[in-house]
């Protein structure tokens, strides 16, 4: 079943965030098939919770259909006119990305109030999040239970949900769609990649760790890695993202001890979508050296980028990479990167190569399409 009426209330470009990459993404996968309407916010988050909103300054990569941006966190009164556009929309599904419990009041309100004759679709990005908090669990499951459809990106999840008691949901187990690169900024030439390379001294092996930088993607196991790698393997890391508390200069102060100094840079700040891409094309492959995971964002945009993947066996991780086709997997411990570091210098091109070959089934129109059918099969 296709062609569902959907609203999807979500962050989209401008705010910075890989999900509004995502939602973007995946609202102009569901306009090819059907109509969709964009609900965005204007403020987020509870300002105590979290370091404020950030904005892409580099463009919203391809167009999206009409979106309003009307949600404030604070004030209940946007979330009641959202549920009212929704049913003057008269949407036949109401998506709902999910990724902290902070979002639970407004969300309660939306799946609680949605119209009748809309299905409540929760996307679980994350069921719970990284860092454990008292009663986290608790909101958690007190908000999803009032979904008419979970949809999951890791097969892990559906054991997370059921933990919550939420086994009675049903839950699509779908998987985390590969973007275009075209979508965020145009791929950079082929003389600017080359300059970048020659920038960080024409390594071997460009590695590129992207993103937050948060304790549980354990770039401290990355710096540890790095130098336990051969000598005779020329290796330098690109460590690109805005980082949580001190982490960023712990993690200098890690590569100085470790005599990595020359060998790794870290760029403490939001990242835009032309710098990534740049970032991307010249990095040979991404480094992933999680301790945990649900899934992640940043295999699925290495990929869109032609960038092989290293990740560590954590989460759905595996699900994401194929070993020895588009990607190296690894443990989680300094030893084991360091061997699949060495691997990759030797074996990138032929996994460039394994990326390339990337497939429709793990796009975002059939993303959609998958979504469509679930909700048509609810009723």
């Amino acid at each position: 079943m296709t062609g569902l009426r959907k609203t999807v209330i979500g962050a989209v470009y401008p705010l910075a965030s890989g999900v509004a990459q995502f939602n973007g993404a995946m609202v102009r996968g569901m306009t090819s098939t059907s109509p969709v309407d964009v609900i965005s916010w204007r403020r987020m988050y509870p300002p105590l919770l979290h370091r404020g909103q950030g904005q892409d300054p580099s463009g919203p990569g391809a167009p999206l259909p009409t979106i309003s941006f009307m949600l404030d966190w604070h004030d209940p009164r946007t979330w009641r006119r959202a549920v009212e556009r929704v049913k003057e929309f008269d949407a036949d599904a109401m998506i709902l990305p999910w990724l902290h419990p902070v979002m639970a009041p407004p969300y309660r309100h939306f799946l609680r109030r949605a119209p009748r004759g809309t299905a409540r679709v929760v996307i679980c990005h994350n069921v719970l999040p990284h860092e454990s908090l008292p009663g986290l669990r608790h909101v958690t499951g007190s908000t999803l239970r009032h979904a008419d459809l979970i949809v999951t990106h890791a097969p892990h999840q559906r054991d997370e949900l059921a933990a919550l008691g939420l086994e009675s949901v049903p839950v699509l187990e779908a998987f985390h769609p590969r973007f275009e690169a075209w979508e965020f900024a145009e791929p950079p030439s082929e003389s600017a990649v080359a300059d970048e390379r020659s920038r960080q001294g024409d390594p071997d092996l460009l590695l590129l760790t992207f993103g937050a930088i948060r304790p549980y993607k354990g770039v401290d196991i990355a710096l540890e890695a790095l130098a336990l790698v051969n000598a005779d393997v020329d290796v330098r890391l690109v460590v690109a993202g805005r980082s949580w508390g001190n982490g960023a200069a712990e993690l200098q102060a890690m590569a100085r001890e470790r005599g990595l100094g020359d060998r790794v840079e870290i760029r403490d700040r939001f990242i835009p979508n032309s710098e990534a891409s740049l970032l991307f094309g010249a990095a040979h492959a991404s480094l992933l050296p999680y301790r945990s995971a649900s899934q992640s964002g940043v295999v699925q945009l290495s990929f869109a980028y032609g960038c092989p993947v290293i990740a560590t066996r954590v989460g759905g991780l595996p699900a994401a990479v194929t070993d020895g086709v588009d990607g190296l997997l690894c443990e989680p411990n300094a030893a084991d990167v360091a061997t699949t570091i060495e691997r990759m210098a030797r074996e990138h091109a032929s996994l460039a190569a394994g990326v390339r070959a990337s497939s429709e089934a793990v796009s975002f129109r059939r993303y959609g399409e998958l979504l469509d059918d679930a909700v048509g099969a609810l009723s």
